[in-house]
C-alpha cells in the first residue's frame, strides 16, 4: 500500500478484492499510481500546523482546528457525510494543467474520515475507492455511494455499510461531455435535496446531453450551465435552470428553497426549476427566451465598473474580493451565534475569505445582501472548495491547496489538502439517535438533512399528523418531504393549497406536479408531456393565482406552468399576469413568459388574452415579438393583438412597438398587418415616431421611405436621428441607396454607417474607392470600414494594396481581420496578405519554437523595462478590436481583465497557439451570403427566421434566405500569428502591459 494509507483503518478499493480472489497480477498492475506534482511556481507551501494556527483570521469566540492533512488527504475537491457522522473525501488527482487537462495516467479516489472521540480532528482514515477519473463530485446514501466523474455520473453499490463496494460501478446516467475546447466547468455538486432528488450542477463551457445509458439522442435532455436533479428509482432526469457560467455550490434553506452559487456573471441565484439565467456568452437554448432573470444579489463581489483586479486576491474588502465562488452553505445550525443564522456562506477563491450573504424576501423571491466577509485566510495556498455543516453544528472546510490562478494553468501541486473544522467554543460531541422521528424533527438541522440519503419509511399516520399540526413551519415541511419521499399519493397535498403557512401552499404546489417532466425547452421534452392535471388541481392553481397573496406562491405557480399540458396553462397564466402589484417583480414577468411561450404555436389567442388582461410591459413585448414572427404564415395572430392593443395603456402600446421591431429584426420586408394604420394613429405612435417609421419601411410604406430618405440627406437634423434612419435604409435596401450612401461619404458624421450599405453591392470599384479615401473618415470609424473592405475578396485586395503601398498602416489591419482574409481560401489573396502584413498561422513546430524562444526572451527584467503606456496602446490596436480588459474593448473574445495574465507561458501559449482551447461559444462562423460577401464572427442568436452573428465592430442580423452557406470552425477566430508583425520592443511593451495588474493611461499626445 502507498504511503496514503497510514492511518489506524484502511479500506480497499477494486485492486484489494482482486488480490483476495487471487488475481494478484491484475492487481499488482491496478496498484495506485505514484502521484506527482506539475506546479511550476516555486512559492513556499506553509506547514499545515500554520495555516490552522494563525493565518485563518476568525471572528471572537471561534477557531479553526485541522481536521485533516497531507498525506491523509490530498487534492481534496468535493465532501459528504454520512449518517455515522463520517466525512467522506473526492480526491482529484486526474485534473491537470490546460496542456494536459486530464492526466489519465492517474486516478482519482474517494476516502472517508472519522473522528471517533470528536476532538476535531479524524484519527481513521478509509480508502472506498481508487479506480476513478474525474471525479468532481460524490454523495452517500441509497445503499452505497454516488460518484460523478463526466461523462458519467456512477453508483458505487455497498448495502451492507462495510465500506467495500459490493460490485463494479453502474452507470446511472451519461452525456456530461467534457468539452473538448474546455478544461473546467463541468459537472459537479452533487447532493440530495429535501424532495429526494439527487442534484447537481453544470458548467456553460461544457454542456451535455443527459440520459441513462442507451438513450437515444433525440430523447435526452440538454443541458448548458445550471442546475439538475436525478430521481435514482424513476431514473429521471431533469435540467432544472439553464445558464450561468461556472455553479459550485448550492443549499437549500429551512423552508426548502434552492440558492446555488456562480462564478463571473453574477454569483447568487434563486434556484427557481424552470427559470433560464444568463451565462457569460451565447444564445439560450430555448428559442422563445428573448431575456433572461438576472443575478439574485444587489452586488458584486468585484468592481463592475472595469477595475476587476483591484477587488482581487484580497486587495479590496469592499467588493468582496473577486469573481469566483466555490462551495456553499445556509448555516441552520445551533452551535453559531445566532448572527450567522440562515446566513448564506461561499468560498471567495481570489479573496481567500468567506462571503456572507443575507436573504431578505423581496416580492416573489429573495434578494442576497452582503454581509461583512469572515474567515480571512492569509495563506498564498488556499483554494477553498466546498463549506459544509458538521453533525456538531461545527462547519467543515476543505482547502485544495495550491498556488497560482484558479484553472492551474502553472501545473498541480497534487500531494497536500487540508480539512478545517470551525467552530464556535468547543462543541459537543454529536449523538446519533436509534429513533428515525428522532432524526427528522430533531432541532439541528444536519439529522433531518441525513435522512433525505436514505428511504427509511416512517409512519404515515405520524408524518401526517405532524404536517397537521399548527405550528412551525419547518417541522411540517420535513413531514411533507418525507410523505412525498416515501411516495405520497399527489392528490393529497391538495388539501393544503388553502393553507395558512405560505411554504407549506408553495410545497403542495410543487409536489402535485413533481412527477411530471419539466418543459424548459419549447417543444415534448425527450418525447414526454405532462399529464392533464383535474379540473379541481386547476381551478385551485387558479384561485391561487387570483387571490394569494404569498408572491412566493405565485412564483411556485408560475414555476409550475412548465409541467402542466400547454391546453391547461393558459388560464393559471391569466390569473398570475392580472397581478398588477408583480409587474416590476424581479421574476414573475419572466417565469410565467418562460411558461407560455410554446402557446404561440397552439393557442397564440391566449397570450393576446394575457396581453390584454395584464399591465406587465415585458410580457407584452415578448408576446408581441412572439406573434410578430408568424405574420408570414399566421398574420392574424399580430393583427389580432394589434386590434386589442388599440385600447391598451400607453405604456402596453409600446410594448407592443417595441416587440414587433424586436421581432423583424434582421428582415428585409414583411407584410403590412391589417390594423397597423389604425393603431399608429394615435398619441403613443406619434411619440415613438422613429419606431414607426422602421416598420412602415419594412411593411414596404413608400411614403414613410421617402420621409426616411430625406431625414438621412438633411444635414440639420438631430444626428441621432439620421443614424438610425440610415440603418433603417440599408434594412430595407430601396431604390438609390448605392446612391444616398455615396453621398453620405463626405459626412464624417455619417460616412462610417453609409460604408455599410455600399458592401451590398459587389463592385470592385466601389471596394478600391473606399480604400482610396480611408483616411477620409475618422479615427474611430476606421475599424469599420476595414471590416468592410475584408468582406469580399477585390475589397480585400484593395484594402491590401493600400496597406502594401503604406497609405493605410498596416496596423490598422487587426488579426481577426486578417483571418477573415485568409478565410476566402485565395492563395493570390493569402500571398498579398503575408507581403504586405504578416502570416496568419504557424506549424505545430513553429508555435512551439517560438512560445520557447519568447519565453526565453520576456525575462522578468526585460519586461520591466517595457512602456507600459505604450502596450496599452499596442493592445487597443491589435487586441482591443475583439477583447474586453478593463471594461474597454470588443466582445468577440474572453474578457481578458480576470484571465491568467501574470503567467508569461500561460500568455504566450494563447498567443501563438491560440486554437490549442477554444471553448464553443468562441468558435467562428463563416457565412457565404448570395450579394457576395463572407462575414465571418460568433452566432450570438438565432431564430426560425434569422441569425444574429457578433462581428468584432458590430452585430448584425441576417435573414437565413440571405446565406449560401455556413461553416463553423472549431480554430479561434485570433490568428496565430498575430503579434509577427510587431517589433521586439513593442512585443515586450504589449506583454508587460498585460501582465500589469492594474489599468495604466495611454501615453500622452
Amino acid at each position: 500500500m502507498s504511503y496514503h494509507d497510514r492511518l489506524l483503518v484502511t479500506g480497499i478499493g477494486w485492486a484489494g478484492i482482486l488480490v483476495s480472489l487471487g488475481l494478484v497480477a491484475f492487481a499488482e498492475a491496478e496498484q495506485f499510481p505514484e502521484i506527482f506534482n506539475s506546479e511550476q511556481d516555486k512559492v513556499t507551501e506553509l506547514t499545515p500546523a500554520e495555516t490552522a494556527a494563525g493565518l485563518i483570521k476568525l471572528p471572537e469566540g471561534f477557531m479553526a482546528t485541522l481536521f485533516a492533512s497531507e498525506p491523509e488527504v490530498q487534492n481534496p475537491v468535493a465532501m459528504a457525510w454520512d449518517r455515522r457522522g463520517r466525512l467522506w473525501i473526492a480526491e482529484n488527482y486526474t485534473y491537470a494543467e490546460k496542456a494536459v487537462r486530464f492526466e489519465y495516467s492517474l486516478r482519482d479516489r474517494i476516502i472517508v474520515l472519522e473522528d471517533t472521540d470528536w476532538d476535531g480532528k479524524a484519527d481513521v482514515r478509509t480508502v472506498f475507492s481508487e479506480d476513478l477519473q474525474v471525479l468532481t463530485s460524490l454523495e452517500t446514501g441509497r445503499g452505497g455511494v454516488w460518484a460523478l466523474c463526466p461523462p458519467q455520473l456512477l453508483f458505487i453499490p455497498d448495502e451492507n455499510g462495510d465500506d467495500i463496494p459490493d460490485r463494479e460501478p453502474e452507470v446511472v446516467l451519461d452525456g456530461f461531455d467534457l468539452s473538448l475546447n474546455s478544461y473546467h466547468n463541468f459537472a459537479n455538486g452533487l447532493r440530495w435535496g429535501p424532495d429526494g432528488w439527487l442534484y447537481g450542477r453544470c458548467g456553460h463551457s461544457s454542456p451535455g446531453r443527459i440520459g441513462v445509458p442507451g438513450t437515444p439522442d433525440k430523447e435526452r435532455i440538454p443541458i448548458k450551465g445550471g442546475m439538475w436533479r436525478f430521481h435514482p428509482e424513476r431514473k429521471v432526469f431533469e435540467g432544472i435552470t439553464h445558464g450561468t457560467t461556472n455553479p459550485w455550490g448550492h443549499d437549500w434553506d429551512a423552508k426548502g428553497e434552492l440558492f446555488f452559487i456562480n462564478t463571473v456573471n453574477g454569483h447568487l441565484w434563486h434556484g427557481i426549476p424552470g427559470a433560464h439565467f444568463p451565462e457569460s456568452f451565447g444564445a439560450d437554448p430555448n428559442p422563445y427566451v428573448f431575456e433572461r432573470i438576472d443575478t439574485h444579489a444587489d452586488h458584486y463581489h468585484y468592481d463592475r465598473r472595469g477595475k476587476w483586479s483591484d477587488s482581487r486576491d484580497g486587495a479590496a474588502d469592499g467588493f468582496g474580493g473577486g469573481h469566483a465562488h466555490v462551495g456553499m452553505m445556509i448555516y441552520q445550525g445551533t452551535a453559531w451565534p445566532e448572527r450567522f443564522h440562515d446566513r448564506l456562506f461561499t468560498i471567495n477563491m481570489h479573496g481567500r475569505r468567506t462571503n456572507v450573504e443575507r436573504l431578505d424576501r423581496v416580492g416573489s423571491g429573495f434578494v442576497g445582501r452582503h454581509e461583512p466577509d469572515i474567515f480571512h485566510s492569509g495563506d498564498e495556498w488556499f483554494r477553498g472548495l466546498d463549506i459544509r455543516p458538521g453533525p456538531d453544528g461545527s462547519v467543515f472546510l476543505i482547502d485544495w491547496s495550491d498556488i497560482g490562478e484558479c484553472h492551474e494553468h502553472t501545473g498541480v501541486h497534487r500531494t497536500s489538502g487540508r480539512i478545517y473544522r470551525i467552530s464556535f467554543g468547543m462543541p459537543a460531541k454529536p449523538l446519533f439517535p436509534q429513533d428515525p422521528h428522532e432524526w427528522l424533527f430533531n432541532e439541528k438541522p444536519w439529522y433531518a438533512q441525513a435522512m433525505r440519503r436514505d428511504l427509511t419509511v416512517l409512519e404515515r399516520d405520524a408524518l401526517v399528523a405532524a404536517l397537521e399540526t399548527e405550528g412551525a413551519a419547518v417541522p411540517r415541511l420535513r413531514a411533507m418531504w418525507a410523505l412525498h419521499r416515501n411516495q405520497e399519493d399527489p392528490v393529497f397535498w391538495t388539501n393544503f393549497l388553502s393553507d395558512p403557512e405560505e411554504s407549506v401552499r408553495t410545497w403542495a404546489i410543487r409536489l402535485i406536479l413533481d412527477s411530471q417532466p419539466i418543459d424548459t425547452i419549447v417543444g415534448p421534452l425527450a418525447g414526454k408531456t405532462p399529464e392533464p392535471q383535474s379540473g379541481q388541481v386547476i381551478d385551485e392553481f387558479v384561485r391561487m393565482a387570483r387571490d394569494d397573496e404569498s408572491g412566493l406562491v405565485r412564483l411556485a405557480l408560475a414555476s409550475g406552468l412548465q409541467r402542466l399540458p400547454l391546453e391547461q396553462r393558459g388560464d393559471v397564466a391569466l390569473a398570475l399576469a392580472a397581478r398588477r402589484e408583480d409587474a416590476d417583480d424581479h421574476n414573475l414577468p419572466y417565469m410565467v413568459w418562460y411558461g407560455i411561450s410554446p402557446l404561440v404555436e397552439i393557442d397564440p389567442d391566449s397570450l393576446i388574452a394575457i396581453a390584454g388582461a395584464t399591465n406587465w410591459t415585458p410580457l407584452v413585448r415578448w408576446i408581441s415579438r412572439s406573434l410578430v414572427g408568424g405574420i408570414l404564415e399566421n398574420p392574424e395572430e399580430i393583427e389580432k393583438l394589434l386590434s386589442a392593443a388599440a385600447s391598451y395603456p400607453g405604456e402596453m402600446r409600446v410594448a407592443v412597438l417595441e416587440g414587433m421591431s424586436n421581432g423583424l429584426q434582421g428582415w428585409a420586408k414583411a407584410p403590412e398587418p391589417k390594423g397597423w394604420d389604425a393603431f399608429t394613429e394615435n398619441p403613443v405612435a406619434v411619440e415613438n415616431g422613429q419606431l414607426v417609421r422602421e416598420l412602415n419601411v419594412l411593411f414596404g410604406d413608400g411614403r414613410a421611405l421617402e420621409e426616411i430618405k430625406a431625414l438621412v440627406l438633411d444635414r440639420e437634423a438631430d444626428h441621432g436621428m439620421r443614424s438610425a434612419a440610415l440603418n433603417t435604409l440599408i434594412e430595407a435596401r430601396p431604390e438609390g441607396l448605392r446612391q444616398i450612401c455615396s453621398s453620405l461619404l463626405s459626412d464624417r458624421s455619417l460616412n462610417a454607417i453609409a460604408v455599410k450599405g455600399l458592401a451590398l453591392f459587389d463592385d470592385p470599384a466601389l471596394g478600391r474607392s473606399l480604400a482610396k479615401q480611408y483616411r477620409r473618415f475618422q479615427p474611430d470609424d476606421r475599424e469599420e470600414v476595414i471590416s468592410v473592405l475584408v468582406s469580399r475578396p477585390a475589397w480585400a485586395e484593395a484594402l491590401l494594396r493600400e496597406i502594401q503601398s503604406e497609405a493605410i498602416p498596416k496596423g490598422d489591419l487587426s488579426a481577426f481581420q486578417a483571418r477573415r482574409i485568409e478565410a476566402f481560401n485565395s492563395e493570390s489573396l493569402s500571398t498579398l496578405l503575408r507581403g504586405a502584413w504578416g502570416s496568419v498561422r504557424k506549424s505545430d513546430e513553429g508555435k512551439e519554437k517560438l512560445i520557447k524562444e519568447w519565453t526565453e526572451k520576456l525575462t522578468p527584467e526585460v519586461l520591466n523595462e517595457g512602456d507600459l503606456h505604450l502596450g496599452r496602446q499596442l493592445f487597443s490596436g491589435i487586441c482591443g478590436a475583439c477583447h474586453l480588459m478593463y471594461g474597454e474593448g470588443g466582445e468577440i473574445g474572453p474578457d481578458l481583465t480576470g484571465s491568467g495574465r501574470s503567467d508569461i507561458s500561460y500568455l504566450l501559449e494563447n498567443i501563438f497557439d491560440p486554437d490549442s482551447v477554444v471553448s464553443s461559444e468562441y468558435q467562428i462562423s463563416t457565412m457565404v451570403l448570395k450579394d457576395g460577401r463572407v462575414l465571418t464572427g460568433i452566432v450570438s442568436g438565432e431564430t426560425g427566421k434569422t441569425v444574429t452573428v457578433r462581428q468584432a465592430t458590430d452585430e448584425i442580423t441576417l435573414e437565413k434566405s440571405t446565406i449560401v452557406s455556413r461553416e463553423v470552425s472549431p480554430v479561434s477566430m485570433m490568428p496565430e500569428g498575430l503579434l509577427l508583425a510587431l517589433g521586439e520592443d513593442q512585443l515586450r511593451d504589449l506583454i508587460a502591459y498585460l501582465m500589469h495588474p492594474v489599468q495604466v493611461p495611454l501615453p500622452a499626445e
